[in-house]
C-alpha cells in the first residue's frame, strides 16, 4: 500500500521534467531545424549539430559579418564545436549546403524550431 501511494505522488512530477542542456543542440531534419539552448549566456559555449536529414550538411557560424567557424556533418552523424563570442551580437548558424533558414543561437529560449525555407 505504501509503495503504491509513493508511486502515485511521484509519477505526476516526472511529467514536468525539462531538459536543461549546457550546450546548444541543433537537430537538422529534412523540413525543419530544432534547437535546444542553454539557460545562461556564456562567452565560451559548445554547439552540437545532429544531422537527421537525408543529405550531408555544410554550415557556418557567423557573428555580424564575421565568419567564426565552418562545420560539415554527414547524414546520421553528430559533430560538436566550441565557440567563443565576447561581443553582444548573436551567433547565427547558417546552413550552406543544402541552403536553409538562418538559425540564431539565443540563450535562455529553451527549445525552438526553424521551419524550412520555402
Amino acid at each position: 500500500m505504501k509503495l503504491w501511494f509513493f508511486f502515485f505522488l511521484l509519477f505526476p512530477c516526472m511529467g514536468f521534467a525539462q531538459v536543461k542542456p549546457l550546450a546548444f543542440i541543433i537537430e537538422i531534419n529534412d523540413r525543419s531545424i530544432h534547437v535546444l539552448s542553454p539557460e545562461k549566456k556564456n562567452n565560451m559555449f559548445s554547439v552540437i549539430v545532429e544531422n537527421k536529414s537525408l543529405s550531408d550538411q555544410v554550415g557556418k557560424f557567423v557573428v555580424g559579418n564575421k565568419i567564426i567557424k565552418f562545420i560539415s556533418v554527414k547524414t546520421g552523424r553528430t559533430e560538436s564545436i566550441e565557440i567563443e563570442n565576447k561581443t553582444s551580437s548573436t551567433v547565427v548558424f547558417i546552413p550552406v549546403s543544402p541552403a536553409s533558414q538562418e538559425v540564431p543561437l539565443n540563450f535562455g529560449k529553451k527549445a525552438y524550431e526553424i521551419p524550412s525555407k520555402e
